[in-house]
């Protein structure tokens, strides 16, 4: 009796699988809504001296663009994503002395930058409803500029930071599990969970105003450094899709 079951089961799903209501040479042209993802990380450090330390980040981003793609075979879709990406990341560190004197910063850097990458699609099975389950892979790599703000205070004196980001160099590669929903033969709607890995260079210049708690004296440094940042993260789509046969 199981296996009469475990046969009805796989013939079914063969069957919805081997249906496709794709062809090869299908062209899909299609449009995200918003792809957002966030992410965050908090380190704790305790050392030997009594000396302790805190740091969190949080990173959310929000990505726009047209997608295109080509059936390879009946389920099988390649192409390519330009795109629009925005983020935002929050930092915070607190130090706390072995004597209980505690001091700390916040950083916040927002970026914006234009990539391009491939994808690869594979359409899996059918459920009822005209839904299509799919697994997808894609990368993309891109180039942009930003800003970044911050505020640090130490037992004398407080700070507050602004400076510009540039020279960055962003890629990341990631994959997802989706549903398409089929409003009509031809259009579908996309909706998607999945994992992403990034990675950001980009060069910072920095202006820093700190003010003397006792006197109020106000002096300022200028500093630079190159940044290199990877973040792991999930992410959550939903956009539109025309397929069009070729």
């Amino acid at each position: 009796m199981k296996k009469a079951i475990f046969a009805m089961i796989a013939s079914f799903v063969f069957f919805l699988g081997t249906n496709a209501q794709f062809t090869k040479g299908t062209v899909m042209l299609g449009t995200a809504i918003g792809t957002t993802g966030y992410s965050s990380a908090n380190t704790d450090y305790s050392y030997d001296a009594g000396n302790a330390k805190s740091t969190g980040t949080n990173t959310f981003t929000l990505s726009f663009g047209p997608q295109i793609g080509v059936f390879l075979t009946q389920h099988l879709v390649f192409g390519a994503t330009p795109s629009l990406n925005l983020s935002t990341s929050h930092a915070s560190t607190t130090n706390t002395s072995a004597t209980g004197v505690q001091t700390g910063s916040t950083t916040t850097t927002t970026t914006t930058t234009v990539s391009i990458g491939p994808f690869l699609r594979d359409y899996f099975v059918m459920v009822p409803g005209n839904n299509w389950f799919y697994v997808q892979v894609n990368g993309s790599a891109g180039s942009g500029s930003g800003s970044s703000s911050g505020n640090s205070y130490t037992a004398t004196s407080t700070a507050n930071t602004n400076g510009k980001v540039s020279d960055i160099l962003n890629w990341n590669a990631g994959g997802s599990l989706g549903l398409t929903h089929f409003f009509y033969k031809h259009i579908g709607m996309d909706v998607a969970l999945g994992y992403l890995y990034s990675h950001a260079h980009n060069y910072n210049v920095n202006n820093t105003y700190t003010t003397n708690k006792s006197t109020g004296d106000i002096s300022q440094n200028a500093s630079s450094y190159t940044l290199g940042t990877g973040t792991n993260g999930v992410t959550f789509g939903v956009g539109f899709h025309w397929f069009m046969k070729g």
